[in-house]
C-alpha cells in the first residue's frame, strides 16, 4: 500500500541525489530510509569496493525482507570509488554524469578514528570534501550541498568556559582574533606544514573535532565565493547512538556508537582503578552525554533538506535529552559479571594526560557537559503536517529510550566480539563478562 501523500516526502520525488558514506552506521539508515520511504527519481551512492562491497554489507546488516525491499529499485546507482584518491575515484564521464544531473548531494563519509594524526585524518575529512564540493558547485541544478560535521566540531570551547554547561550555539565559531576571516591563512599553513596555530592552541580533544571545524569554515568561505551560500546546508550530529525505530530499534554499525564502545570497555574492563579528567566538584552528577538516535538524525537531514535550510544546524537530544556519567556508568555495571567494579578517580587534568585510563583517553568528552543549541529545528517542526510528523519524527520521547543497557547487550556483546576478534582472544569469554542479549519482539531485528 503506498504511503499517503507528505509535502517533505514529496519533495525528493523529481530529485537526482548524491551520497557518499552509504556503508557507513548514518549512512545505511540514510540509504535505507530513501529506498524505502522517500522516493526520488535517482539515487546516486558512492561505495568504495562498488557494488559487491554494498550488497554484501547489506545483507550483513539487514533482515531478508528489508533487503529484498531495496534491492529491486531501479533508481540505485552504485559508483565504485575512493574519497582518498584524486577526484574520489571516479571518471571524467561519471563526474560530468553527476554535475548534469545531481540536485542534492549529501556527504557523510569520513574517518572516525580519534587515535589518527591531523595530517592523516585530513586525507579522509577535510580533502574529499572540498574535492566533492568544487563537483556540486559546478553542477547545473544544485540544489543543497549537505555536509555532516559533528556537533563536537566545537568541543574545544570546553576549555574556554569555567561553568558545567559549555553551550554551543547552531553557527560558526572562529579561531583566529582579529578582523576578518582568517581561513585562508590556516588552510595554507595547515597544507605547508601538516597543522596550523589555532590548533596547536585550542584544545582539542582530538584531530577529527579541529578538522570538522576547520571543514566547516572552508566550505562557507567556498560557497560564499561563488555566491551560493544558501546552497550549503551543515548538519551538525552529536553522539550517534542505536536508532529508535529506523531500519530497526537498537540498529547500530559496531564501533560507530561511542556510548555503546564505552559501556563495553566498562563492562568487561579487569583494571581496579579507572582515571578521568574533569574539573567538576561533582562528575557524576554533572558530566552528560548528548546521545542523539541515528534514524532521529537522518529525518532532520532529509527535513531540513526538503525545508530548504541554510547555514548550521544541530541533530541532538538537548538538554532534556542528556543522560548523566552517573546513569551510564551505573547502568554498565549493573551488566558487569566480573566480582569487582573498578574504581572511579577524577582528575581536574588535561584530557590528553598519560594519568588517565586508556577508556578515559577514548572517551574524554565524559567528563564534560556540552548544552548545544537546539533552535532551528522547533521552526521546521512547526510547519510539519501530521502525517510528515510520523513518518519523519525528529525528536526523543525520554532519555530513557536509549538508556536501557539490557537492551543493548547484543549491540555491546558485538563490540566485545570485535574486540577480542582483534586479539585473537576465545569468544567464549564473553559470557563470563555480560549476559546473552534479550529477545526483543521486533522480528526484524538480527
Amino acid at each position: 500500500m503506498e504511503t499517503p501523500s507528505v509535502p517533505s516526502r514529496d519533495f525528493f520525488r523529481d530529485k537526482v541525489l548524491f551520497v557518499t558514506g552509504a556503508t557507513g552506521f548514518l549512512g545505511l539508515a540514510l540509504t535505507v530510509k530513501l529506498l524505502r520511504d522517500v522516493p526520488c527519481r535517482k539515487l546516486y551512492l558512492l561505495v568504495r569496493g562498488g557494488e559487491r562491497h554494498f550488497w554484501d554489507y547489506y545483507r550483513q546488516v539487514l533482515s531478508p525482507d528489508q533487503l529484498q525491499s531495496i534491492h529491486a529499485k531501479s533508481e540505485i546507482i552504485i559508483l565504485d570509488g575512493n574519497l582518498t584518491k584524486p577526484r574520489l575515484g571516479l571518471q571524467d564521464d561519471q563526474i560530468s554524469k553527476l554535475k548534469d544531473q545531481v540536485d542534492v548531494y549529501i556527504h557523510l563519509a569520513c574517518s572516525i578514528n580519534l587515535r589518527r594524526s591531523l595530517a592523516e585524518i585530513a586525507q579522509s575529512i577535510i580533502d574529499p570534501t572540498l574535492e566533492l564540493a568544487k563537483i556540486a558547485l559546478a553542477s547545473s541544478f544544485l540544489e543543497r550541498f549537505v555536509y555532516i560535521s559533528t556537533a563536537y566540531a566545537n568541543s574545544h570551547l570546553h576549555h574556554l568556559h569555567h561553568g558545567i554547561d559549555t553551550e554551543v550555539s547552531e553557527r560558526v565559531y572562529s579561531l583566529r582574533s582579529g578582523d576578518g576571516d582568517s581561513t585562508e591563512l590556516e588552510f595554507r599553513d595547515f597544507c605547508i606544514s601538516g597543522t596550523t596555530p589555532e590548533y596547536k592552541c585550542h584544545n582539542f580533544p582530538f584531530p577529527y573535532a579541529y578538522a570538522k571545524h576547520l571543514t566547516e569554515r572552508l566550505l562557507l568561505r567556498l560557497f560564499d565565493e561563488e555566491r551560493r551560500s544558501e546552497s550549503l546546508l551543515i548538519v551538525r550530529p552529536s553522539i550517534l547512538g542505536p536508532a529508535l525505530k529506523e531500519p530497526y530499534p537498537y540498529y547500530e554499525a559496531r564501533g560507530s556508537a561511542p556510548a555503546t564502545n564505552f559501556l563495553a570497555a566498562a563492562v568487561a574492563t579487569l583494571s581496579q582503578r579507572l582515571t578521568f579528567s574533569s574539573r567538576f566538584n561533582n562528575p557524576l552528577r554533572d558530566s552528560t552525554l548528548d546521545e542523539v538516535p541515528v534514524d532521529i538524525v537522518v529525518n532532520r537531514i532529509l527535513i531540513h533538506i526538503s525545508m530548504k535550510s541554510e547555514g548550521v544546524v544541530h541533530a541532538v537530544v538537548g538538554a532534556p535529552g542528556r543522560r548523566t556519567f552517573q546513569s551510564l556508568w551505573e547502568r554498565a555495571m549493573s551488566e558487569r559479571r566480573l566480582p569487582w567494579q573498578p574504581r572511579l578517580v577524577w582528575k581536574d587534568v588535561d584530557w590528553h594526560s598519560p594519568l588517565l585510563h586508556d577508556i578515559a583517553h577514548a572517551s574524554v568528552i565524559m567528563g564534560t557537559s556540552y548544552l548545544f543549541e537546539d533552535a532551528r529545528v522547533n521552526p521546521v517542526w512547526s510547519k510539519m503536517t501530521n502525517e510528515e510528523r510520523v513518518m519523519f519524527p525528529l525528536f526523543m520521547n525520554s532519555a530513557e529510550e536509549l538508556g536501557e543497557v539490557v537492551k543493548r547487550r547484543r549491540q555491546v556483546r558485538g563490540q566485545l566480539e570485535r574486540w577480542f576478534s582483534r586479539k585473537g582472544l576465545p569468544l567464549i569469554f564473553i559470557d563470563l563478562l555480560i549476559g546473552r542479549p534479550i529477545s526483543l519482539r521486533d522480528s526484524s531485528l538480527h
